[in-house]
């Protein structure tokens, strides 16, 4: 899936690059758009009882992202078993390649871990 948005001048520092943290606040974005677009936001699993949990993200930056571009992240399942899966990003500005990432998740129940709601794994074919 490919998520897009244009940046925001509070995201960037005093040179109009954007602010390292935020490449983190794209991840997430494109994560739930995912989840929505398949059927289940986050909301809805909230209402259930589960929470996705961040148990790891890193990023790689290859060029800086300025502001008013316009940015795409992609987004892909990387691995996915009983309790852990793991998201890549690549988000690019036209076709430059500005960054790459990696975030690995779990699901939490009265704040126990979980294995994966069936319709999750389901909806990802796994």
């Amino acid at each position: 899936m490919i998520y897009r948005r244009r940046v925001q001048f509070y995201e960037t520092d005093a040179q109009g690059v954007m602010h390292h943290s935020n490449y983190f606040r794209l991840f997430e974005e494109a994560r739930g758009e995912l989840l929505r677009s398949l059927g289940i936001p986050y909301s809805t699993l909230r209402e259930e009882g589960y929470e996705v949990v961040l148990l790891e993200a890193e990023c790689r930056f290859k060029k800086p992202i300025f502001y008013d571009e316009e940015v795409c992240v992609e987004i892909k399942l990387d691995s996915m078993d009983r309790y852990f899966f793991s998201f890549s990003y690549r988000v690019s500005v036209e076709d430059s390649l500005r960054a790459e990432g990696r975030t690995k998740h779990c699901f939490v129940k009265g704040g126990r871990l979980t294995s994966i709601p069936k319709k999750v794994r389901e909806l990802f074919d796994v």
